[in-house]
């Protein structure tokens, strides 16, 4: 027992509680929950403050695989092999937790719960193939109403009337030229039908690969703050403080979404919990 709750003191909350002061322990630490952060932070600054993650995307998903690298190249160097066991556990923890994730959420597309396929959506986010900004307006075009909004009967009419052409002006001789009618919605639509040299299955191809490595920065940095200390602090880590994170992020939920989510938010921290504290606490 002893040797497992050594195995579990190298987390920043036991840094703190034993008054470590060491650089050696700090900043392979500090590092790694900075890649933590960076990894995901994209999703968030697209669909809540409008930057485009096809802009920021690769270049903080670049960064967090750096961070990660240098923190295990630095703990190396200063022999803390505690550090480095844990980073590999946090990749192969994540990579398991992130995918109960996903066999809740491709359930509950499947149940007609969970309206948004997330890889598609973050594909097509990282190559510029959708606007940046919130849910319901990305998908509103395609599906007539956006995956977050509210199908309800509306009060009034919602059919919009097509915009009359704008005719040419006359030429040097008093006439129209022909076939020139301006569309002034023209522009728009074409910008906001992007077109990518990516096959669908391409885009999704690299939306998963985002996917999993926030889920893996998700469970660096529960290992980081907190070590391996199992599902009773991984499952309200992620149920509340990551998903509502994400809520406030993506914007609405219906209720039947919302409590699907946190399901399988739960069913991460669970696996994650587990996963982490048996393989941590060998030998």
């Amino acid at each position: 027992m002893a040797a497992a709750t050594a195995n579990f003191e190298g987390s920043i909350f036991d840094g703190f509680r034993q008054g470590r002061t060491s650089r050696d322990f700090w900043l392979p630490r500090a590092m790694a929950l900075t890649a933590s952060v960076i990894g995901p932070l994209p999703l968030i600054l697209d669909l809540k403050w409008g930057v485009p993650m096809s802009i920021v995307g690769p270049i903080f998903w670049l960064a967090s695989i750096l961070f990660t690298i240098a923190s295990v190249a630095l703990a190396r160097r200063t022999g803390d092999q505690r550090f480095v066991r844990t980073v590999i556990v946090a990749l192969l923890a994540g990579y398991m937790a992130t995918a109960t994730y996903d066999a809740s959420r491709v359930a509950g597309m499947s149940a007609g719960v969970v309206d948004m396929d997330e890889a598609l959506d973050f594909g097509q986010r990282l190559t510029g193939q959708v606007e940046p900004g919130g849910h319901g307006s990305m998908h509103a075009d395609d599906h007539e109403t956006g995956p977050m909004r509210e199908t309800g009967p509306m009060p009034g009419p919602i059919r919009e009337e097509a915009a009359p052409p704008v005719p040419s002006p006359p030429d040097a001789h008093g006439s129209a030229a022909p076939h020139e009618e301006q569309k002034p919605d023209a522009g728009h639509a074409a910008e906001h039908k992007r077109v990518s040299s990516l096959s669908p299955g391409a885009t999704v191809a690299v939306g998963y690969a985002w996917h999993y490595w926030s889920g893996i920065m998700f469970s660096l940095s529960f290992l980081m703050l907190f070590g391996a200390r199992g599902w009773k602090w991984a499952i309200p880590y992620l149920v509340l403080v990551i998903y509502p994170g994400m809520v406030f992020a993506m914007g609405s939920h219906t209720v039947a979404n919302f409590i699907w989510e946190a399901v399988g938010h739960a069913g991460f921290g669970l696996t994650l919990g587990i996963v982490s504290s048996a393989l941590l606490s060998r030998g």
